[in-house]
């Protein structure tokens, strides 16, 4: 995703007011990560990529699993953003 859906230009173009983190549960803070990610997403799957509102904290819009369609993507980031008013 981050290297062949996040460029794409119907993606990227959205991304651009976003403020992107990501959860690695693979390092050497693995079990405090994944305590975060279940806390977060009440799952321990990868990957989810959520859409939270920044003033609140509410999800916006949940994603399991990869989207390898560019327009598909683009779709579920407008329609997350759409809820929040941006």
């Amino acid at each position: 995703m981050e290297e062949n859906i996040f460029p794409q230009p119907a993606v990227a173009g959205l991304m651009e007011g976003l403020i992107e983190a990501r959860l690695h549960n693979d390092g050497q803070a693995k079990e405090a990560v994944k305590t975060l990610q279940n806390k977060m997403t009440g799952s321990f799957a990868t990957p989810i990529y959520l859409l939270l509102d920044s003033n609140s904290g509410q999800q916006l819009a949940r994603r399991d699993g990869a989207l390898l369609d560019e327009q598909g993507f683009a779709d579920w980031l407008k329609a997350g953003m759409a809820k929040s008013g941006s």
